[in-house]
């Protein structure tokens, strides 16, 4: 329940601000400690091939893991006001790709590590996908509320999380290492 009410007001802030660059920018600030945590965190390097699910209308996630790796980075939406919004932010990243696509079905079996994001839907048919066809030794980064649990997701954070990052608001970054 809490969840379906934070991603509305997500989806409304970037309805309305994804128009206004001042405060773009500020939304990007804002969660660019909590992304730098989660590098570090993931120790992803220059040469990992990065997925986001769940990139939003304001990319901030795929922007800043850019410009602090200068990696491969995908990210998708399964909205297409998102990925004509994200598109924008990116036109200047030659390392950034976005597109329409669903978590729940995508091929993630190219890329060495998987963020998933607060505002997916599914987060548990999208982690069974990332599970189920990401590369052995794979990283997962799960952003997930701090009061969202279910038994799937709890027994998976249980038996494959090897770190844990406590993010802004309400929720956490768990790093999954596909065994």
């Amino acid at each position: 329940m809490f969840k379906k009410f934070i991603d509305q007001l997500y989806n409304i802030y970037e309805i309305i601000f994804t128009n206004i660059s001042f405060f773009s920018f500020l939304y990007m600030k804002f969660h660019e400690p909590s992304v730098k945590k989660e590098i570090n965190m993931a120790e992803i390097q220059h040469s990992d091939k990065i997925l986001h699910i769940g990139c939003g209308a304001i990319p901030y996630s795929l922007i800043i893991l850019s410009k602090e790796t200068r990696a491969q980075i995908t990210g998708i939406d399964n909205q297409t006001r998102s990925i004509t919004s994200a598109k924008k932010y990116i036109a200047d990243y030659g390392n950034i790709h976005v597109e329409l696509a669903s978590g729940e079905t995508y091929d993630v079996s190219p890329f060495d590590i998987i963020l998933i994001s607060y505002g997916v839907g599914d987060i548990e048919t999208v982690l069974k996908n990332a599970l189920q066809h990401l590369k052995n030794n794979g990283k997962i980064i799960l952003r997930k509320p701090i009061t969202e649990t279910t038994e799937y997701i709890d027994s998976i954070i249980r038996k494959n999380s090897i770190k844990k990052l406590k993010l802004l608001l309400s929720q956490e970054s768990f790093l999954i290492r596909k065994k």
